[in-house]
C-alpha cells in the first residue's frame, strides 16, 4: 500500500498519495519557473494551482485518495510549459479561436483593460463575444431615451466586478483555464496594456471623478441634513409663535373683547358681541361666542404641539389627547353649524308693508314739488359716535347699543289722480310671515313736509330691540300728468338708477327738474 499525504491546493484539502504529490510539486516548481517570481507570476500560479484542485475534484468523484493517474491528468489537461513554443503562438498577441474553448466557468466581468470609462462596454462585449463597440451604441441610443441608457450603465458599473486576474479574465471570455491559454492571454495583455494605455489612463480619470463625485454628494448630504435641522428648528418655532400669538388673541377676543375691538380702525367702539348681536337671535352670545373661541384656539394649540415635538422629538403615549382635542373640536363646529342652521330659519320668509298717502302741499295751486335729502340726519335719536359699514348697511353705535342703518331707494312714477303721492315699501325677513311682517313694520324711515318741500331722510334705521333682517324700503313719489318735480342733488345717493319713465342715471336726474308728460318725465 502507497504512502499518502494529507495536502491543501488552491484553498482545498486533498489525501494524496506520496508519488502524485511528488509530481503534483514537481509540476508546480516547473511553473514557477517559467513564469518567474513576479507578483503577476504568482497570481498566475495561484489560478493554476486552484484549477488543479476543480480539476482533481472532478476526478475523485467519491474516491478519497488522489493518484498518481489523477495528477497527470491534471497535468496534460492543463499544459506542461515545456509544450507551449512561439510558433504555437504564431507571432499573434490575440488568442486563437480555437483557445476559446467556452468553459463552464463564464461570468460576467467589467474589462478594465478594454474600457473608455468604467468597462462595462467592454466586459459585455468579452462576455458575448461581441464587439463592444455594439453595447457602446446601445447606450448612446439608450440615453437618448431620457436618459435610460446612463442608469443602466450606472447600475452596472456598480454591480458587475471587475476582471482584475488573467483567470477573471479567462472567465470573463469563457475559456478554458489551462496553461497554452493562460501564457496566450498573458502575452495577448501585456501587449494591450500597451497599447490601451492611454484608454486606461482616461478610465482612471473618470474613475477618480466619478469616486470624487461621491464624495461630493456624500458631503452635501452631511450639509443638508444640517440645513434640514435647521429649517425645521425655524418652522417649529415659527409653529409655536402663531400658536402663542393665535390662542393670546382668541383669549383677550372672549375676555376683554371691548378693550381689543376698540383698537381695530374698522370696527373701532363696537364689540363682536355688539355686531354679532345685530343678526343673531340669542339669549346670549356665549353661543357663538364659545364654539368660535374652540374651533380657532384647538388648530393654535396643535401647531405649539407640533412645534415642541419637532424641537424636542417626544414621543406620545396613548391618543387620549389627540382624540379629545378632535372630539372637542367637530363638537365645537357641529354646535356652531346647529346655531348657524337655527338663525338661517329667520331668514326664509319675505313680507312686506306698504304705506302709500297723498302730498298735500301748502299751495293748492303749486304744480311743482321739491324733493330734497335731510343734510341734518341724525340716524335717528342720537348723535353716532362710531360708524361701520356694511355692504349697504352702517352700524352706528350710540350710548353703548349698535343701532344698524340702510338706504332707502327712491323712484319716481306716474299718480294716477291729480295730487302727488308717497308710497313707502318696508321689506324685511323672518321664520314666519308673522316674524317678517312684524320686523318689516319696525323699520324707521323720517320725512317732513314743509311747504311744497318733501325732506326725505337719506337713510333709514332699524330699532335697538330688532336684529338685520336684510331690511329694505323702497319710496315711489308719484307724480301727476303735467306736473314737476324738483330733484335736489343730495338725492344722487338713494335715486335708484332703474327708473321706469326715465332713462337717465340718478346723476343726470339731480340738480333738475322734471316734468310728467304721457308716460315719460320730460326734463324742464
Amino acid at each position: 500500500m502507497k504512502k499518502s499525504l494529507k495536502i491543501s491546493l488552491g484553498g482545498i484539502a486533498f489525501t494524496i498519495e506520496e508519488d502524485a504529490y511528488a509530481a503534483l510539486e514537481l509540476y508546480l516548481q516547473s511553473l514557477k519557473g517559467h513564469f518567474g517570481d513576479t507578483e503577476e507570476a504568482r497570481e498566475v500560479t495561484r489560478d493554476i494551482e486552484e484549477r488543479a484542485a476543480e480539476l482533481l475534484v472532478k476526478l475523485l468523484a467519491g474516491k478519497e485518495i488522489v493518484t498518481i493517474e489523477m495528477v497527470n491528468d491534471v497535468i496534460d489537461t492543463l499544459g506542461r510549459p515545456e509544450q507551449i513554443s512561439d510558433e504555437e503562438i504564431g507571432g499573434e498577441n490575440e488568442p486563437s479561436d480555437a483557445s476559446k474553448e467556452r468553459s463552464a466557468k463564464h461570468r460576467l466581468y467589467r474589462d478594465p483593460q478594454n474600457a473608455l470609462v468604467a468597462g462595462v462596454s467592454a466586459g459585455l462585449g468579452a462576455y458575448f463575444n461581441v464587439d463592444p463597440l455594439v453595447f457602446r451604441i446601445l447606450f448612446a441610443i439608450l440615453v437618448l431615451a431620457n436618459g435610460l441608457g446612463a442608469v443602466i450603465y450606472i447600475i452596472l458599473w456598480i454591480v458587475l466586478p471587475q476582471a482584475e486576474t488573467v483567470r477573471q479574465r479567462m472567465e470573463m471570455r469563457g475559456e478554458e483555464m489551462n496553461l497554452s491559454n493562460i501564457e496566450k492571454n498573458i502575452k495577448y495583455e501585456f501587449e494591450q496594456v500597451r497599447n490601451n494605455m492611454k484608454r486606461n489612463r482616461f478610465a482612471d480619470v473618470m474613475e477618480r471623478f466619478v469616486n470624487a463625485l461621491g464624495r461630493f454628494f456624500v458631503a452635501l448630504g452631511g450639509v443638508l441634513a444640517v440645513v434640514a435641522k435647521v429649517v425645521v428648528a425655524i418652522i417649529a418655532v415659527f409653529f409655536i409663535g402663531i400658536g402663542l400669538l393665535g390662542i393670546t388673541g382668541s383669549v383677550l377676543s372672549l375676555f376683554l373683547g371691548d378693550t381689543v375691538i376698540a383698537l381695530l380702525p374698522n370696527y373701532s367702539g363696537l364689540t363682536i358681541g355688539q355686531l354679532l348681536g345685530t343678526t343673531f337671535d340669542l339669549g346670549s352670545m356665549l353661543w357663538i361666542i364659545i364654539p368660535v373661541f374652540l374651533i380657532v384656539l384647538i388648530p393654535f394649540l396643535s401647531l405649539i404641539f407640533i412645534g415642541l415635538r419637532m424641537v424636542f422629538r417626544f414621543n406620545v403615549r396613548g391618543s387620549a389627547i389627540f382624540v379629545t382635542s378632535a372630539s372637542v373640536w367637530i363638537f365645537a363646529v357641529l354646535l356652531l353649524a346647529s346655531v348657524t342652521f337655527l338663525q338661517a330659519r329667520s331668514f326664509t320668509i319675505r313680507e312686506s308693508v306698504k304705506d302709500r298717502f297723498e302730498i298735500s302741499l301748502a299751495d293748492t295751486t303749486a304744480n311743482t314739488l321739491w324733493l330734497v335729502g335731510d343734510e341734518d340726519f341724525d340716524y335717528g335719536d342720537y348723535k353716532p359716535e362710531k360708524i361701520v359699514t356694511i355692504d349697504d348697511y352702517s352700524i352706528a353705535q350710540n350710548g353703548g347699543y349698535a343701532k344698524i342703518i340702510g338706504k332707502p331707494k327712491v323712484y319716481i312714477a306716474k299718480s294716477d289722480g291729480d295730487n302727488f303721492e308717497m308710497l313707502i315699501v318696508k321689506k324685511s325677513r323672518g321664520a314666519t310671515r308673522q316674524t317678517a311682517r312684524h320686523s318689516a313694520d319696525a323699520i324707521n324711515l323720517e320725512y317732513t313736509l314743509v311747504g311744497d318741500k318733501l325732506v326725505l331722510s337719506p337713510y333709514f334705521y332699524i330699532p335697538y330691540n330688532q336684529k338685520w333682517r336684510v331690511q329694505e324700503v323702497e319710496v315711489t313719489i308719484f307724480v301727476p300728468e303735467g306736473k314737476r318735480i324738483h330733484l335736489e342733488e343730495n338725492l344722487e345717493n338713494i335715486l335708484s338708477s332703474d327708473q321706469e319713465y326715465c332713462s337717465c342715471w340718478p346723476d343726470e336726474m339731480v340738480g333738475n327738474i322734471w316734468q310728467m308728460s304721457g308716460n315719460r318725465l320730460i326734463k324742464q
